[in-house]
């Protein structure tokens, strides 16, 4: 496995994306963008993380952040470091530019997501849906989205030059999931409505339309050849890349309080289990360990691993770890456990699982909680 040795100033590049601040954050057809309160000190905590954990040095960190107060309808920030839809995409293209091949590049998003009209009708259809990230100004009806379709060739074009991508959403895109659980969450997509109608520019600072339509077919058709996928709704399956994401596509993304600081789920526990275990776990052991602490919190939140999930999280070093899947519902009284795994993963009717606490040593046997056998497949 990699750790924090394998890595140099040199050779990591992050992008770090939080927002906060939503103005003018109402839409067209009534709906809007609540400001969020977690964002932005997501992000500063992840910096701190790159800064302290693996010596990753300021002028290798790149961060447009849109902070929120009280008494202010702009950002703290300087304009030239808002997360607008320009200044995403250059910074993008900038550590594209930079980055040398076999460098590391991690990107953090934290903030709004949200579906818009596609602008790509030939290809979606007329009644067709964009994913995309939610930009700060995105009220202006002359903003942007950054949408799926320039998000996965942004990652192409790194992943061409050979970088080693890192990606992750703290954010969710669906219109139809649950409300709020309580005064001391918020959800990261807009409020009283679904798809955003706005007319807005056509034209990409991504690349040409017929470049992006290219690039998604081909990825819409790796996608056909690759079994039992369950998506996160962001993008097609990954290919030469690593995504965690929030949520999958009809769930929702919170952020609350954690040890009396507001913080997305995802990112909290991410950086938790980072600590814990360090930077050299594989990627899928690593979202095991998530899935568990989020989805005990939260019901409707379902944090998804796409792409290379066998490769440590920062480093290129590939493990082949042991068939592990989280727990997710422990029923003592009548001594049954359900698994985040079922037929789709290979599984059948009596098949064994040794139960073992957090990211253990599973060849220390004495560690074993228990030994279980599967008696029942499918949901319920």
């Amino acid at each position: 496995m990699a750790n924090a040795s394998n890595l140099t100033s040199s050779n990591f590049h992050a992008l770090l994306i939080g927002i906060d601040c939503y103005l003018p954050n109402k839409l067209s057809d009534g709906s809007y963008y609540k400001n969020l309160k977690g964002c932005v000190r997501d992000i500063n905590s992840v910096e701190a993380f790159l800064k302290n954990r693996l010596q990753v040095p300021e002028t290798q960190i790149v961060k447009l952040t849109a902070s929120h107060t009280q008494y202010s309808f702009e950002p703290s920030e300087p304009k030239e470091l808002w997360p607008t839809y320009e200044n995403i995409v250059t910074k993008f293209k900038e550590i594209t530019e930079k980055a040398q091949p076999q460098d590391q590049v991690y990107i953090h998003y934290s903030g709004h997501g949200g579906r818009a009209a596609t602008s790509y009708p030939n290809l979606k259809g007329e009644n067709g849906v964009d994913e995309s990230l939610v930009p700060t100004d995105i009220g202006n009806s002359e903003a942007c989205y950054l949408r799926d379709l320039e998000l996965a060739q942004l990652l192409k074009n790194m992943v061409d030059k050979g970088l080693v991508v890192t990606v992750v959403l703290d954010s969710c895109h669906s219109g139809g999931a649950a409300r709020n659980t309580g005064d001391n969450c918020d959800i990261r997509r807009a409020e009283g409505g679904g798809i955003d109608t706005t007319p807005r520019p056509t034209e990409s600072l991504v690349a040409s339309a017929d470049e992006l339509a290219q690039t998604w077919q081909s990825l819409a058709e790796n996608n056909k050849n690759t079994r039992n996928v369950i998506s996160s709704g962001w993008l097609p399956e990954p290919k030469g890349y690593t995504l965690f994401a929030a949520c999958r596509d009809n769930e929702s993304a919170y952020e609350t309080d954690f040890d009396g600081e507001r913080h997305g789920a995802l990112t909290y526990w991410l950086l938790r289990s980072l600590e814990k275990f360090g930077t050299g776990v594989p990627a899928k052991i690593l979202h095991n360990h998530i899935f568990g602490k989020i989805h005990t919190q939260f019901e409707k939140q379902t944090p998804m691993l796409q792409g290379e999930g066998d490769r440590s999280f920062f480093g290129n070093d590939f493990t082949s770890p042991d068939l592990t899947v989280s727990v997710i519902e422990v029923d003592l009284q009548n001594k049954r456990v359900k698994l985040n795994a079922g037929q789709a993963q290979g599984l059948r009717k009596g098949a064994e699982f040794a139960i073992y606490p957090g990211l253990a040593d599973l060849s220390q046997i004495d560690q074993r909680l228990a030994l279980v056998e599967i008696t029942k497949l499918g949901g319920g």
